[in-house]
C-alpha cells in the first residue's frame, strides 16, 4: 500500500511540474516539456513514467529546461544526457546516470572528464574509484570543469582547488588532505610531484617537493631502510626522470642538494657535502698518449679557445696529454689532437700558390686545424708551403680559394643616372667598395670577382633605366563672382541640312586661342559659360601653358609684375642719406611635383600662390616711392589622378577695392576748384583663381621584337667586354 502511494505522488509531481504533457502521437511514445525543473527530477519523471530504473549519483546537479518528443526511454535519456553534458552507463536493466566520466589508463594514471560538477561531489567519487582517502575542510560551493586524458591522483587534486584561494593540498600516508590556511603559522607547503615503481624502475615527476618528503615516498616505494644525517632545507624544483634504478635515481635526487650517501648493514646513510664535491662526480680524466707530434710542437699549434689551463695539463716524459672536465669542455681538445697526431707518412708537402694576395696576409687568416706544421713563404710571396694530409690539403684549397678571389677592375658607362645617384641605391650584390667614381658622373670602375660583375650587372639594368617623363597642361583662370552669365556670345549647337551629324560654331574667338584643350576635356558646356565669361571681362587667363617634367622633379611657373622702389634711411642727424632699391613681386607663382607610380598613376603635389600689389601713395617725395601694400592666397595640396584626367583646384578667393573717378573735362582738373567738377566710386568686386592641370604619362615608343633582339645582344657583349 505505501508503494502504491509512493508512485502515485511521483505522476502526480510529473504532472505539475510539466507545462505541457502532450498525448501519445503514431510517431512518438513520449512527448513531454519541462520548464527550469531539477536536472535528477527530470530523469526520475521520463524514468517512471517509462517504467524504467534509473541510479542517479551526487554529482547530478541544477535545473534544465528541455523537451522531449522520443520513440523510447534510451533515445529521450541520451539525448538529455547530452544536452546537459551527463555520462549514462546501462548495467543490465539499471541505468546509471553522472555528471563524471572516470578510468583508469595503462600507466594506472586516470582518465577524468567532468563539466561543471560541485567540488565535493567530485572528491567524494574520486575517494570511491580510487579506494584511497581524501580528507578536506569546509570547501566552497563552487563548480570545476577539468578533462584530462593522462593524469595522476594528485594532478587531478591539484587542478581541482587551483583557483581556490588560501587552500593547499598535503600528501598523508597514502591519502591527500585539502587544507585551507588560517593564518602564517599554521600555513601548510604545498607539494606536487609524483613518483612511481614498476618493475624494480623508478620514475619521478617533480614539479615542487621538499627533498624529504621525496626521499620519504622514494625509500617506501623502494622497500628500504634509509637514515637521514642532516635534514637540508631544500625544495626540489622541475625535475622528471624515467626508468632509472634505485641507486640511480637516489643519486640524481641528492646532487639536487649538495647530498651524498653510503650503504652499511643495508641502511642508506644520507648526508650533505660541499658542491664541488659533486661536481667532480660528473668530471673525468682522459689521458692521450702522442704518436706522431712532440708535446712541444702540439702546445703552441693548439688554438687559443682550446689552450684552456684549467682542463689540460702535459706530461712531456711520457709524451702525454692529461685533459679534465665535462664531456662538453674537453671533447673539441681531443678532437683537434686526433686530427693533428697523424702518421708522418700520410703527411707531404704542399705549395700553395695566390694570385691575388700576399702570402703574408693570407697565412695570418688560416685556422690552425688545417696547419699540421710551421709555413713557408716563397721569395716571390704569392704562396708558402707546409705539411698536409689529404683531407686538409682538400679543406686548405678550399680556404684559400674563398679569400684568393681575382678580382678585376671593369669601366661601366651609365646611360641614363649619375654615380652618385648610383651610390645613394646601391643593390645588395655590391657596396661602396666595389665602385670608384669618376670625374665624369656616368662613368664608373667597378672592382671584383668575375661573378659580383655579372650579378651586378644584371641588378644595373633595372636601376639604370629611364624616368618617365610627366607632361603638364596648365589652365589658370580668373573668375569674378557674378549672379548670372550671359551667354550670347557663346558655342551654338545644331544639326546639319543633311542630318548627317552635328555641327557647331562660335562667335567668341576667346576660347580657340587658349591653347588648353577645354572642350575635350570639361565638355560643350562648360567652355560655352568660360567663352561668355571671357567676353564678358567677369573672368581671364592667367596662365596657358604646357610644362614637361621627369617623374620626382619639382617644376615652377610664375606669372608676376616686378615693382621696384627706393628705401631711403636718414642718419641719426638728419644729415646723410642712404637709398637702397628693393623690389615686391606680385601675380602667380605655381610649383608642381608629380611621381608615377607602378599602376600609371599619377600622384601630383601642387603648391600655388596669387598676390596682387595695392595702389602707391602719389603723396610720396618725387625721388622717392613707398612701398605699396600687398595680398597673398596661397594653396598646397597632394592629388592623384590617372594620366590624362583633369585636376580642378579652387580656393583662392580675393576682394579687391575698385576705385572708379569721373571728371569734367576742363573744370575737374582745376586745382582745388576741380574736385567740385568729380566723382569718385569705389566698389568691392571679389574675385577667384581657379587652376585647370591635366597630367599626361608621356610613354617611351615600343621596341619590335627584333629590335628587342639586338638590344640584349649588345648589352650582353658589352657586360662581357666590361665596357
Amino acid at each position: 500500500m505505501k508503494r502504491l502511494s509512493v508512485k502515485l505522488f511521483i505522476k502526480v509531481f510529473v504532472y505539475l511540474s510539466a507545462i505541457s504533457i502532450f498525448p501519445q502521437e503514431n510517431d512518438s511514445s513520449i512527448f513531454m516539456d519541462f520548464r527550469n525543473q531539477k536536472i535528477s527530477d527530470i530523469i526520475y519523471s521520463v524514468a517512471d513514467v517509462c517504467g524504467q530504473s534509473v541510479i542517479i549519483d551526487e554529482t547530478v546537479t541544477g535545473n534544465a529546461t528541455f523537451r522531449f518528443e522520443d520513440k523510447d526511454f534510451d533515445s529521450a535519456l541520451n539525448r538529455f544526457a547530452e544536452h546537459c553534458h551527463l555520462y549514462v552507463e546501462k548495467n543490465g536493466s539499471i541505468y546509471s546516470v553522472t555528471r563524471v566520466k572516470i578510468n583508469t589508463v595503462s600507466n594506472g594514471n586516470l582518465s577524468l572528464n567532468t563539466e561543471n560538477v560541485l567540488l565535493e561531489p567530485l572528491l567524494n567519487l574520486l575517494s570511491r574509484y580510487t579506494n584511497r582517502s581524501i580528507i578536506f575542510d569546509s570547501l566552497p560551493n563552487i563548480t570545476v570543469t577539468i578533462r584530462t586524458a593522462d593524469a595522476s591522483l594528485e594532478d587531478i587534486l591539484n587542478l581541482a582547488i587551483v583557483k581556490l584561494p588560501g587552500f593547499a593540498l598535503e600528501r598523508i600516508a597514502d591519502g591527500f588532505y585539502i587544507t585551507k590556511s588560517t593564518g602564517s603559522i599554521n600555513k601548510r607547503n604545498m607539494d606536487i610531484f609524483t613518483l612511481s615503481e614498476a618493475k624494480g624502475r623508478f620514475s619521478c615527476n617533480i614539479q615542487k617537493a621538499s627533498f624529504v618528503n621525496v626521499a620519504e615516498t622514494l625509500f617506501r616505494k623502494g622497500e628500504r631502510e634509509f637514515s637521514l644525517l642532516s635534514k637540508p632545507n631544500v625544495t626540489l624544483e622541475s625535475l622528471i626522470y624515467t626508468d632509472k634504478d634505485f641507486e640511480e635515481l637516489l643519486s640524481l635526487i641528492l646532487d639536487q642538494c649538495n647530498c651524498d650517501y653510503s650503504l652499511n648493514n643495508n641502511i642508506y646513510y644520507i648526508y650533505e657535502i660541499q658542491k664541488k664535491d659533486v661536481i667532480k662526480r660528473h668530471k673525468e680524466t682522459r689521458i692521450i698518449s702522442l704518436k706522431n707530434i712532440s708535446m712541444e710542437n702540439l702546445v703552441p699549434l693548439l688554438p687559443a679557445e682550446l689552450n684552456a689551463s684549467p682542463f689540460l695539463k702535459t706530461d712531456k716524459n711520457s709524451n702525454s696529454l692529461i685533459l679534465t672536465g665535462s664531456p662538453s669542455e674537453i671533447n673539441p681538445i681531443e678532437d683537434f689532437v686526433k686530427r693533428i697526431d697523424t702518421d708522418a707518412g700520410e703527411r707531404k708537402f704542399k705549395t700553395f700558390y695566390l694570385s691575388s694576395i700576399p702570402a703574408k696576409e693570407l697565412i695570418p687568416l688560416i685556422p690552425k686545424v688545417l696547419l699540421l706544421s710551421d709555413t713557408i713563404i716563397l721569395p716571390s710571396g704569392n704562396g708558402f708551403v707546409t705539411q698536409v694530409t689529404d683531407e686538409t690539403e682538400n679543406k686548405l684549397e678550399e680556404f684559400i680559394s674563398v679569400l684568393d678571389s681575382k678580382k678585376e677592375s671593369r669601366s661601366i658607362k651609365l646611360k641614363y643616372i649619375k654615380s652618385d645617384e648610383l651610390k645613394k641605391n646601391l643593390p645588395p650584390s655590391v657596396t661602396e667598395e666595389n665602385i670608384k667614381e669618376t670625374n665624369e658622373p656616368t662613368l664608373i670602375f667597378f672592382t671584383g670577382s668575375r661573378k659580383q660583375f655579372e650579378d651586378f650587372s644584371r641588378d644595373l639594368l633595372d636601376i639604370d633605366c629611364p624616368k618617365q617623363q610627366i607632361k603638364y597642361q596648365l589652365l589658370v583662370i580668373q573668375r569674378q563672382k557674378t549672379e548670372g552669365l550671359n551667354y550670347s556670345a557663346g558655342i551654338n549647337m545644331g544639326n546639319t541640312k543633311d542630318d548627317s551629324g552635328i555641327t557647331w560654331s562660335s562667335t567668341a574667338s576667346n576660347i580657340f586661342g587658349i591653347n588648353f584643350d577645354i572642350i575635350s576635356e570639361f565638355g560643350f558646356q562648360f567652355a560655352q559659360s568660360l567663352s561668355a565669361e571671357l567676353s564678358e571681362g567677369k573672368s581671364r587667363v592667367l596662365a596657358d601653358t604646357t610644362l614637361n617634367g621627369i617623374s620626382g622633379e619639382a617644376l615652377s611657373f610664375s606669372n608676376t609684375n616686378t615693382y621696384r622702389y627706393r628705401d631711403i634711411i636718414v642718419d641719426t642727424n638728419g644729415d646723410l642719406y642712404t637709398s637702397t632699391t628693393r623690389e615686391i613681386k606680385s601675380g602667380l607663382i605655381l610649383s608642381i611635383n608629380g611621381w608615377v607610380s607602378g599602376d600609371e598613376m599619377i600622384t601630383v603635389k601642387v603648391d600655388a600662390q596669387v598676390s596682387k600689389q595695392g595702389s602707391v601713395d602719389s603723396s610720396s617725395a618725387s625721388n622717392t616711392t613707398a612701398p605699396p601694400s600687398t595680398s597673398e592666397k596661397k594653396v598646397s595640396t597632394n592629388v592623384r589622378t590617372k594620366s590624362g584626367e583633369p585636376v580642378v583646384i579652387g580656393g583662392l578667393f580675393q576682394q579687391e577695392e575698385d576705385v572708379s573717378e569721373k571728371r569734367t573735362p576742363l573744370l575737374g582738373y582745376i586745382p582745388l576748384i576741380g574736385n567740385l567738377f568729380k566723382s569718385t566710386q569705389i566698389s568691392m568686386v571679389e574675385s577667384e583663381f581657379i587652376i585647370y592641370l591635366v597630367p599626361f604619362v608621356e610613354k617611351s615608343p615600343e621596341l619590335t621584337p627584333g629590335e628587342e633582339e639586338n638590344l640584349n645582344r649588345l648589352r650582353q657583349k658589352y657586360q662581357e667586354e666590361g665596357l
